[in-house]
């Protein structure tokens, strides 16, 4: 009778679970560090999921939302722990250090199947190598973006200047006339203690010349000690090294605090939004400012966000892989057109977006001469190698130490991180890389 009750009991018992593991779902973790109420992860959560789940309603999928300030040691952490997410959206700079750790999946032979050669040759050389390593494709860059000059033009026809300033020279006359006649501060740029205070510096170390790898040359310095000259001469506000982010200059340039900007494409899907734009009434965008006249553009950093997979259940894989199938395969316009403040990082879509959104057509021709920066920093090591460099710039800006104490104690610092062999062999891609490009902005 014992027996009788234990068979039944169980029977129960299995017709009670039943419907959960029929019907049971797989769960696909997205975790990204865009803000739920960005556009990016509105993208992500009102257009690629609900256009997945059409063809697998089983499937369910779970955007994850991590701040950026935490994003890269998480992902870290959660190698470690056997907890990784099954699909990573990410600041392109830590591909290649993820690659290394072996956190993202080859996803080469997905891209080929589905996009095809033609596809991953479209993508700017830059952004093809940053993403890749050897044979292997292990992420795909969805946008990119870079730096311009924002200004108020009302600020400037105050002054008597009709014409943004196009050099560095014009760059210092603009903002000692902005200080002296309107007692506001001729331009704001972002130099905390982080990446963002290298990518911001960044073009004015390659445009003239400096090396990230050399920041001991007459190059180098020469940049340091004119950021530094912006701020010393109160053209630039010295709460430069406080801003939380690149966005908290957008708020002293709609206040009317500062006449210019330095900052990215991004901040027309951020802050300076149609109704924002409309209200102010005299926001533009103008080429960032050169050391020499005869060039036609700065050499820039690029930035932007990738896709990657991190699972390695081949299962969840294919499925991960069909949520950035749509959207390279499906969802690109719609996401370049209405979803984004950022640019194509596929040549043929360039132009058609630069004639939809004009206000991105200077970052858009600016893109022909960006470099990615891992590369030019040591590739995985970049990040240590940016660090000491944002350091610097923040002992420098302050007042602390020279230009050259700053930049020859970061020079000996960076020199360490890497083997004698290493050093030369970054060391020697970088300036040829930056040879090159510096030739092409003075071609005619």
């Amino acid at each position: 009778m014992q027996g009788q009750k234990a068979v039944w009991f169980l029977v129960m018992l299995f017709l009670v679970t039943l419907p959960s593991l029929v019907f049971a779902e797989t769960t696909l973790v997205f975790q990204g560090y865009s803000n739920p109420n960005e556009q990016v992860a509105q993208f992500i959560q009102n257009v690629l999921i609900p256009e997945f789940k059409k063809v697998h309603p089983d499937i369910d999928v779970k955007y994850v939302y991590i701040p950026f300030a935490e994003y890269m040691s998480t992902i870290l952490q959660q190698a470690v722990s056997n907890t990784l997410p099954d699909l990573v959206y990410l600041d392109n700079p830590w591909v290649p250090q993820l690659i290394d750790a072996n956190v993202l999946q080859n996803i080469r032979d997905y891209v080929m199947k589905d996009l095809g050669n033609d596809f991953w040759m479209d993508f700017f050389p830059g952004h093809r190598m940053v993403t890749s390593k050897d044979e292997g494709i292990y992420a795909l860059q969805v946008h990119t973006n870079n730096l311009a000059i924002f200004y108020r033009e009302g600020f400037l026809q105050k002054v008597g200047v009709e014409k943004p300033p196009k050099t560095w020279e014009e760059l210092l006359d603009v903002s000692r006339k902005i200080k002296e006649n309107l007692n506001l501060y001729g331009l704001i740029f972002y130099a905390g203690a982080d990446e963002a205070g290298t990518w911001q510096f960044e073009p004015f170390l390659w445009s003239n010349g400096g090396s990230l790898l050399e920041l001991d040359q007459k190059e180098a310095t020469e940049a340091l000690a004119f950021v530094a000259g912006l701020v010393k001469e109160g053209y630039a506000p010295r709460d430069v090294i406080n801003l939380k982010d690149q966005g908290d200059e957008t708020i002293w340039f709609m206040n009317g605090q500062v006449a210019m900007m330095v900052n990215g494409n991004w901040e027309f899907g951020w802050h300076l939004l149609p109704d924002v734009l409309e209200k102010l009434g005299d926001v533009r965008v103008a080429p960032f400012p050169v050391p020499d006249a005869a060039m036609r553009s700065a050499v820039l950093p690029f930035g932007g966000e990738c896709v990657g997979i991190t699972t390695t259940d081949a299962e969840k894989s294919k499925y991960a892989w069909e949520l950035i199938r749509i959207w390279f395969g499906e969802k690109l316009e719609e996401y370049y057109e209405k979803w984004t403040g950022h640019i194509p990082t596929l040549a043929s879509y360039s132009a058609k977006i630069a004639s939809i959104r004009p206000e991105f057509t200077v970052f858009i021709d600016q893109a022909a001469y960006a470099l990615p920066r891992p590369p030019m920093g040591g590739m995985e090591k970049y990040p240590d190698v940016s660090n000491e460099l944002a350091l610097a710039l923040q002992k420098a800006l302050t007042g602390a130490q020279t230009p050259e104490e700053a930049f020859g104690q970061a020079a000996k610092n960076i020199k360490n991180l890497f083997t004698p062999e290493q050093y030369e062999k970054h060391k020697e891609f970088a300036r040829n890389v930056l040879t090159e490009v510096l030739a092409r902005t003075k071609q005619q």
